[in-house]
């Protein structure tokens, strides 16, 4: 069910601010890293959040999907 992966966002989301609460800006615009790409950890974690606005979206979607007819 959709509360289930919304419980577990939540988790991650609480984890994750505690995480970057350790670190500073610098630590965003730290040094590139990655198979020749040029990407730092503000890229990476730019590309988390664009992720979890899918998630969100697609657990928006399905919850007003109406229920199947049975």
């Amino acid at each position: 069910p959709p509360d289930y992966y919304l419980e577990r966002m939540h988790d991650v989301r609480v984890r994750t601010q505690d995480e970057l609460a350790r670190r500073d800006d610098a630590w965003l615009g730290g040094p590139p890293f990655g198979n020749g790409m040029l990407a730092n950890n503000h890229w990476k974690w730019f590309h988390v959040l664009e992720d979890e606005l899918s998630y969100r979206g697609q657990i928006r979607l399905i919850r007003k999907r109406p229920p199947p007819r049975g």
